[in-house]
């Protein structure tokens, strides 16, 4: 292949790998804007994102094996034409429904994309060039991860929320013109054009039902019907569709590629991988901006450090990774990012931006290293396996991520509420003690914090201060002056007393809220160092038996 359609082909598959991490992040920083312009809640346009990664979850392995039949230079063109449409469309559109339907679409569009990437790469430059590809997509991949917060807050400050949308139509454009011109067909040899109908409707629905649940379980409640019954139906539609798959010829998932334990190994640990992502870019996320009442941007701007470090991180660990082998690489890049996980826990109010950073770099080079188990996912695969097997590693990371989402948010959820009431029985024996507040005062205060949340709990009194002074001037005003010097002793001990109270509950909110993210961190660094050990079956060379690939 000529050197100007090697660059031109693979500039494609770049700008594929970049959008579809993009449009995951760049977005989040336009939710609140989109809620008030379309007159909603936050909790509602949540539904902008849940319904981006819940289409690209479900169809990563339908688009692989697709592409696999069909080509996967056609589902490339296909997969960028439907992001790019979508994405208009999500910008014309002034409708809250259309909004969410198009984002489906834009899922679906990023799903086919993204496991067709590895094999047309491998198609450009040969299986012993994997470790360049994994690592130039995966580089590409932090990038888009990294300047999607503050690309989303440039745009918003200058233009609207519509052009974060509008941003992806040209690239798209590109893209499929650079596809068109320079990539060359490329297909799985070895599997049939027959499309396992009943294998796709049943994998659908599967992980339609795992990933709803994960992603909605808080907002609607673990017990509740809908997300108890969607799991009763994941389980259901999974036992069927395994028994399928086996009887039928040519399936849709390849049970025996997990025969292979360096591929199932890595997709494992690729999928821990995904889990641990949900530490910095969630609970540090709502850390930064709950305790340290950092915005959006500022927040996003200190997270930068974990996809920016990611980026150096992979090109080390494929170094790394052909001096002394990937096992080691994977293994020691999922425990550097436990022990990042472990700094992040150390985080209180007094904290610096430095040290968040520090423990941000420190995982980031861990998550360069873990991608990685892409590469050696496909090590003992036959080359024409490799867009599969992408497909299943790139969803077992978006299933990983959201398993970390539901369980780390209920556990902080659990924390959070576990510390919001221990603070209010803590201020409330507080009021009660204070000897020289007024009884209406103190009745009003106590009222205020059993009502108040974990965020108005320590400012909840704030207004009283006021209303001692404003009761202060008529009581002054009616006193004789031989009383005023009383008069004004008491309003000052009321005001030091609510005072008192005002700060005590503030610190009290910040030890305890602090400690209820902490214990949060603990369960995820906990978790990873246990599955860490997945890493070290990720370079075995395959048995005979392993070797039996279809």
């Amino acid at each position: 292949m000529k050197k100007s359609k090697v660059i031109l082909g693979f500039t494609a598959l770049i700008i594929g790998c970049f959008l579809g991490v993009l449009d995951s992040t760049i977005v989040n920083i336009a939710l609140p804007d989109i809620a008030i312009y379309l007159s909603k809640s936050i909790n509602d346009v949540s539904w902008v994102t849940t319904a981006y990664l819940l289409s690209f979850s479900v169809f990563l392995i339908i688009g692989s094996k697709i592409a696999d039949q069909f080509g996967r230079k056609k589902i490339l063109i296909i997969g960028l034409f439907i992001f790019g449409l979508s994405s208009l469309l999500c910008g014309l559109g002034n409708s809250f429904g259309f909004l969410i339907i198009m984002r489906f679409f834009q899922g679906i569009g990023a799903s086919i994309i993204t496991p067709v990437v590895l094999p047309l790469g491998l198609e450009i430059f040969g299986k012993e060039k994997r470790g360049f590809v994994i690592a130039v997509s995966g580089g590409i991949t932090a990038l888009a991860a990294a300047v999607g917060p503050p690309l989303g807050g440039i745009i918003l400050q200058y233009l609207n929320w519509k052009y974060i949308f509008y941003v992806n139509v040209p690239i798209s454009i590109i893209a499929i013109v650079f596809a068109v011109i320079a990539l060359n067909e490329s297909y799985d040899t070895t599997v049939s054009k027959k499309v396992d109908a009943a294998g796709a409707i049943l994998l659908m629905i599967s992980i339609f039902c795992l990933v709803f649940p994960l992603l909605k379980g808080n907002d609607y409640g673990w017990q509740s019907k809908i997300i108890v019954s969607l799991f009763c139906i994941c389980i259901l539609s999974i036992s069927v569709f395994l028994f399928v798959e086996v009887k039928t010829k040519e399936p849709m998932l390849p049970l025996n590629l997990f025969k292979e334990s360096t591929f199932t190994a890595s997709c494992i640990l690729y999928m821990l991988a995904g889990f641990a992502t949900a530490s910095p870019l969630l609970l540090l996320n709502f850390y930064l901006e709950q305790i340290f009442s950092y915005s959006p941007l500022k927040s996003g701007s200190i997270l930068m450090t974990l996809s920016i470090t990611s980026v150096l991180g992979i090109p080390l660990g494929g170094v790394l990774a052909k001096k002394i082998g990937s096992r080691f690489v994977n293994f020691s890049g999922i425990l550097i990012v436990g022990v990042g996980t472990v700094l992040l826990s150390q985080i209180n109010i007094n904290t610096s931006i430095t040290s968040m950073r520090i423990a941000l770099v420190i995982m980031g080079i861990g998550f360069g290293f873990s991608v990685q188990s892409i590469a050696s996912s496909i090590k003992y695969l036959p080359v024409e396996k490799s867009g599969m097997a992408s497909g299943i590693i790139n969803a077992g990371r978006q299933i990983g991520m959201c398993v970390g989402i539901a369980v780390l948010v209920s556990i902080l959820n659990s924390n959070v509420t576990n510390a919001t009431n221990n603070i209010k029985q803590d201020v409330a024996t507080q009021i009660n003690s204070q000897a020289n507040l007024d009884p209406v005062i103190k009745e009003k205060m106590l009222s205020n914090i059993n009502n108040s949340n974990h965020n108005s709990i320590s400012g909840s009194n704030e207004d009283f201060i006021k209303d001692i002074d404003k009761q202060g001037k008529i009581m002054l005003a009616k006193a004789p002056d031989n009383k005023k010097a009383t008069v004004l002793t008491t309003i000052n001990e009321q005001k030091t007393s609510v005072e008192y109270i005002i700060n005590f509950a503030k610190d009290l909110r910040t030890k305890k809220l602090t400690k209820a993210f902490d214990n949060t961190f603990v369960v995820s660094y906990v978790i990873v160092f246990i599955l860490s050990i997945c890493g070290l079956f990720t370079d075995r060379k395959p048995t005979d038996d392993e070797k039996m690939i279809a």
